[in-house]
């Protein structure tokens, strides 16, 4: 039986975790010898089946951010270390160090163990949401279409990566890459589907949708409430956390709300009432068909899940690829979005100027609330 490794280099959360852990897992029942990379080495920790499988933490880079706002692939990478030959040749002698036994790596988002598994001549292969992996082309595809993407800025990011990519294969006579996606051509599946794609340039591909998402076995009682009936997972940071949990409680909506890690103030204050907190993961699989609305940051999974269920969605995104998902719900008219505050101008009809306070029967949760009571009333 082979050994296998799964390989997490880039990125945040327990999203990248639950994409490998079906597979690890179907992996292991057949006999074969599997271990976690992982860059937050206790991320996902608590899901059912994630303690059979051995973990470790993945060589990564750490050091000053390039792109605060970067535009496209080749931009991300120049901020985790592939802005020189150096750092790459660092990532891939300490990949190979934690591949040498092994005969495949099945990654999500781990461009140096791609690399680090061709000077070894160990299969690769990538498990992806789309994101990270752009259709080959030079440049790599802007990812903020509105705002300036000017060429000639895309393509120098690009190329500085593609040469310390190049000079660190170099070293181990690996054939250079002409484009960022080719690390990626013929070794990727796309666990997504084209209304998700954040890529509407890639054009005909192949699309094999989510896989069945690794979860918890918690399955709350919905709590009494007169409203439809609300899932929340959000981070327990995010700084509109409790606001909308009052918005919630305000509207009687009944609420199952994962948050690992959530404020024990916010949890306490709305202990006994409409609105639930667990910190212990759900089965989002039996807790979803009951759910009337989704709430969540538009990650990848949990927004393809919704969406496959029929949920509608309120999705407040924190990060790019987020946003990007945010926009192509919203675009197809399956969910509201909201990216960042806003600040009302100030009203013509508002006395000396003042902004008129918008009622909360107004708000993007009311709507949806009001929007599902009227479609399926309890």
């Amino acid at each position: 039986m082979a050994k296998v490794e799964f390989a997490w280099e880039l990125g945040a959360h327990t999203g990248h975790v639950t994409t490998m852990l079906p597979v690890a897992a179907a992996l292991k029942a057949r006999g074969h010898e599997v271990r976690f990379l992982l860059r937050e080495p206790h991320a996902a920790a608590d899901l059912e089946g994630a303690a059979e499988i051995p973990r470790e933490g993945a060589p990564i880079w750490s050091g000053p951010t390039i792109n605060a706002n970067p535009l496209n692939l080749g931009e991300i990478l120049l901020n985790f270390g592939y802005h020189e030959a150096g750092p790459v040749k660092a990532l891939i002698d300490a990949w190979r160090e934690q591949l040498r036994a092994s005969q495949a790596v099945i990654a999500n988002v781990a461009p140096a163990a791609h690399l680090a598994a061709r000077t070894l001549g160990i299969p690769s292969f990538e498990v992806s949401q789309g994101f990270h992996v752009p259709p080959p082309a030079m440049p790599a595809a802007p990812l903020r279409d509105w705002e300036p993407a000017p060429r000639a800025r895309l393509e120098a990011a690009d190329r500085r990566v593609l040469n310390s990519i190049n000079q660190a294969l170099a070293a181990f006579r690996g054939n250079p890459l002409t484009t960022i996606g080719d690390l990626f051509a013929g070794r990727s599946m796309l666990l997504t589907y084209p209304e998700l794609d954040v890529y509407p340039e890639r054009g005909p591909s192949d699309y094999y949708g989510i896989t069945k998402s690794a979860e918890g076995k918690l399955v709350p009682d919905w709590p009494v409430g007169d409203g439809p009936r609300v899932f929340v997972y959000l981070y327990h940071y995010y700084k509109g956390l409790a606001s909308l949990a009052d918005a919630l409680a305000r509207q009687r909506c009944s609420t199952l709300a994962l948050c690992r890690g959530v404020d024990s103030d916010i949890k306490g204050r709305h202990h006994g009432g409409s609105v639930y907190f667990a910190e212990e993961p759900m089965s989002v699989s039996r807790v979803l068909p009951q759910a009337d609305i989704v709430i969540c940051h538009a990650s990848h999974q949990m927004t393809a899940q919704a969406l496959l269920a029929g949920k509608p969605l309120l999705l407040l995104p924190t990060q790019l690829e987020q946003f990007l998902i945010t926009r192509r719900v919203v675009r197809y008219g399956a969910g509201l979005g909201i990216a960042t505050p806003i600040t009302r101008r100030p009203s013509r009809r508002s006395p000396k100027g003042r902004n008129t306070p918008r009622k909360h029967e107004n708000s993007p949760i009311a709507m949806l609330a009001t929007s599902e009571a009227r479609r399926s009333p309890r």
